[in-house]
């Protein structure tokens, strides 16, 4: 872990705090290490060629994110579908559940 401790920190914008930033060279040569840093709750980037390319999360933290980004993509998805026809007449759910029952067999 001493190895670890000269790492620089970068300004993250979008999480408000700093994080450690390694290579993807260090990342393949120390990942153990690595590894016990984001356990720790710290996430890691990880840079090729100096331009940071993916992150190392904490499994709790990126369960959340991906939640989130789903969610936005879904949100998104379903501003972007169309809205009803103004002559559609507005239904009830037992309204509509009727009519799919009527048309099943």
């Amino acid at each position: 872990m001493a190895m670890l401790a000269n790492i620089p920190k970068i300004p993250d914008l979008t999480w408000g705090m700093a994080m450690k930033t390694i290579s993807s060279v260090e990342a393949q040569n120390r990942f153990g290490s690595i590894a016990n840093i984001v356990k720790g709750g710290e996430p890691v980037a990880v840079t090729q060629y100096g331009t940071p390319t993916l992150m190392i999360l904490p499994f709790a933290l990126a369960t959340e994110a991906l939640r989130d980004y789903n969610a936005r993509k879904l949100v998104a998805f379903m501003e972007s579908m169309p809205s009803a026809h103004a002559d559609a007449p507005d239904l009830t759910p037992e309204q509509i559940n009727a009519l799919v029952h009527e048309l099943r067999p």
